[in-house]
């Protein structure tokens, strides 16, 4: 068995993974939570265990502890040039968050072709995954980095005067301070999805008429499929809650 660990800025979640990479358990806590937690029982069945850390030292400590308790050996997880078919174009390549090198490399294995991968959670980052010189190989080819919703929604809570925290929703003309709070911050967030799409689509390794998949993950993953639908985005919209995790079991999995 081998436990991944997707330690993210707002909370760690985990799963146990079978040799044949069907998950068999699963759970997750809140990062203020995450120095009370207890073992859960079946992390005792773990050989190896794997970690994609971007939360720092309020993670790594309690986790430390829990380790402790085991005696698998623990990956922590960074990026390199090159792992289970996907090469690395980030400058330098070790500077790629772990998490976003995970949702890489598990789109790859999953669609073994070019598709957006975007994590909608704390941060907003749309990565394209490309393909490679090397047959048979994909390759990261850049992305970007934004506010998430919760994140850009914040912001404007502490620097304006006149905004309130209002209940929201996503409206075609919103006529109140929430629905416009909600809807703008949802647009912006699909704007950023949909134009990074279509620079994909001018990568000169790509047929024009190739249909690029867009594979979500993250905590605000069905709000963005939501705005995206509300935009009427002519691409194939995927959520895949789990997609760091699978993507940390598929790095461990290349090591034994």
């Amino acid at each position: 068995m081998i436990l991944a660990i997707d330690a993210g800025n707002t909370r760690c979640k985990w799963a146990l993974f079978d040799p044949k990479a069907s998950m068999v358990a699963e759970g997750s806590w809140l990062n203020e939570a995450l120095a009370d937690s207890v073992l859960p029982t079946c992390w005792q069945e773990a050989k190896r265990i794997v970690v994609s850390n971007v939360a720092g030292l309020a993670a790594s400590r309690p986790l430390l502890s829990l380790f402790e308790q085991l005696k698998a050996p623990v990956h922590w997880v960074h990026a390199s040039h090159a792992a289970a078919g996907v090469f690395n174009g980030y400058q330098p390549p070790e500077a790629l968050g772990s998490d976003r090198w995970a949702a890489l490399i598990a789109a790859w294995q999953h669609y073994r072709a070019p598709c957006l991968v975007v994590s909608a959670g704390t941060a907003l980052t749309v990565d394209m995954l490309g393909l490679h010189e090397q047959p048979s190989g994909g390759e990261f080819k850049g992305g970007t980095i934004s506010p998430g919703f919760r994140l850009m929604h914040q912001v404007l809570l502490q620097n304006t005067d006149g905004i309130r925290t209002l209940p929201g929703m996503w409206r075609t003309a919103p006529t109140n301070t929430g629905d416009a709070l909600y809807t703008g911050i949802s647009h912006a967030m699909a704007g950023s999805v949909l134009l990074q799409w279509q620079q994909m689509k001018t990568l000169p390794e790509l047929d024009p008429a190739i249909v690029i998949p867009c594979v979500l993950t993250g905590g605000d993953a069905e709000l963005l499929r939501q705005a995206l639908v509300q935009a009427q985005a002519d691409m194939p919209i995927t959520i895949d809650a789990s997609l760091v995790l699978r993507g940390l079991f598929y790095l461990e999995r290349e090591c034994l």
